[in-house]
């Protein structure tokens, strides 16, 4: 459920902007192209976590690629993490201070847009960001659920009431290409974004496995025997690692859906819509109002997941420095600074400015493809076949000869360096894109590219 919500907290709105640069359908396939690959990735993290029992993302860089590559990584994350929560204040504000001036009136202190942030900062998100463990967060994973088929069902149903009375609109574009592409493929990637917050969560799942409502499972996870027995590791595949399979697919999928839905039934009815479908509808819609309301609520659900690594991140750096200084195992009063430092930082950012534009294209187009792509594209390059059981052998007991095999082993190891080279240069091509469109700037419309994808970014809670 947190996995789901960390990508709801990017919102379905990336689906209506894909469509709107990339017509009908040649969204709909972007979409599920990117789902796909983002899918893949999310597996291959998952298996690489289980081989070297890590429970971060900074833990499993330094696990594949040593101490030296962890701290790059970790200030990049960092980086990217906290302009996500920076957002999330950014996102809240805008949507509450207009509902709260109505309520109690301009000259209201709750009409001042810090104000509401700052109330809702104390009320709701800094003592939610507390939590130790992410599995304490699971129930408020509900609201961002609720809220994601809320808004999908509204925007359907409006959508096909429209087209009933009025029929298809006139200028509907089906494929569009250009420099469009590059924009809607940067925000896309990032609204299906959950690759850091699933190493904790993973782990979680492996320390403490008593789902909702599924029976205990009683299997530990691979011990020291088992990873020193190559062929063991390959052949045996967790419980864990398949629920957390299921966990992946259901969440991605259940996105995957409400963004295409969002994006192809808005576009429908709004050919010329504003990138925001619910700037779109007015506030004149109660229904939409409403989502309204609940997107921004889903913003605060969101806020402590993704503040959930960076404390960890934070945690690891203050340890080290700090050597012998701080006792081992968990610190009440450490866990506390550094929840405080980092949603002070994000909370004053958040106060003096309502506009990241440049910030966060060049973090999200770093942070982003560093985590999503890069990294995992040289775990692919670096491992040897079997050593991440990403693709399984055949039963052992199947009869099979040797040539076989080891053809059946040379085929693999070549897809794991051709998927490897794949990602990191897709990653590549990205990072370069933006870093090129941010330096010297290309107009679609009335924005340049970079406003235009860093604008996305904002409401889709990156």
């Amino acid at each position: 459920m947190p996995s789901l919500r960390c990508k709801i907290g990017m919102s379905p709105q990336c689906g209506l902007f894909l469509c709107r640069q990339n017509g009908l359908i040649g969204g709909l396939l972007i979409t599920i192209m990117i789902w796909s690959i983002e899918v893949a990735v999310l597996f291959l993290l998952i298996r690489t976590a289980e081989k070297y029992k890590t429970k971060s993302y900074q833990e499993l860089v330094v696990a594949t690629f040593g101490p030296s590559m962890a701290v790059l990584t970790s200030v990049t994350i960092l980086a990217f993490l906290v302009g996500s929560l920076i957002s999330y204040f950014i996102i809240t504000g805008d949507v509450f201070q207009p509902i709260f001036s109505s309520w109690f009136g301009e000259d209201s202190l709750f009409a001042n847009r810090r104000v509401v942030i700052v109330f809702f900062a104390m009320v709701v998100i800094f003592p939610l960001s507390l939590k130790r463990n992410i599995r304490d967060l699971r129930w408020s994973s509900t609201i961002s659920v609720v809220m994601l088929t809320y808004l999908t069902v509204v925007v359907v149903a409006l959508s096909i009431s429209h087209l009933i009375r009025e029929g298809l609109p006139e200028h509907v574009n089906y494929f569009e290409g250009g420099y469009h592409t590059f924009i809607a493929l940067d925000v896309l990637v990032f609204a299906f974004h959950c690759h850091i917050q699933v190493m904790p969560i993973f782990a979680e799942l492996a320390d403490n496995p008593n789902p909702f409502f599924r029976k205990r499972l009683g299997e530990p996870l691979l011990n020291d025997e088992d990873i020193k027995a190559e062929e063991v590791l390959c052949q045996r595949k967790s419980l864990r690692v398949k629920r957390m399979d299921g966990i992946v697919i259901i969440s991605m999928t259940t996105c995957l859906i409400c963004y295409c839905l969002v994006g192809e039934f808005g576009y429908l009815l709004y050919p010329d819509v504003q990138s925001d479908v619910l700037i779109s509808f007015g506030r004149s819609n109660h229904f939409l109002n409403f989502a309204r309301v609940g997107m921004a609520a889903v913003s605060m659900a969101n806020f402590p997941v993704s503040h959930y690594p960076c404390r960890s991140i934070l945690d690891d750096g203050v340890r080290h420095i700090l050597r012998g200084r701080i006792p081992e195992g968990f610190s009440v009063t450490l866990h506390i600074a550094i929840t405080l430092f980092i949603c002070s930082c994000a909370l004053a950012t958040a106060l003096v400015t309502s506009d990241l534009g440049t910030v966060f294209s060049f973090i999200g187009s770093t942070g982003g493809v560093l985590v999503i792509f890069i990294i995992p594209g040289f775990i692919l390059l670096r491992n040897k076949l079997g050593e991440v059981g990403v693709i399984s052998h055949a039963d052992t007991e199947a009869l099979q000869s040797q040539e076989e095999a080891r053809f059946g082993e040379r085929l693999k190891t070549y897809l794991r360096l051709g998927c490897g080279i794949l990602l990191v240069c897709f990653g590549c091509l990205i990072f370069f894109v933006t870093a090129y469109v941010n330096i010297f700037g290309i107009e679609v419309g009335s924005l340049s590219f970079f406003e235009e994808a860093a604008s996305q970014r904002v409401k889709i809670g990156i």
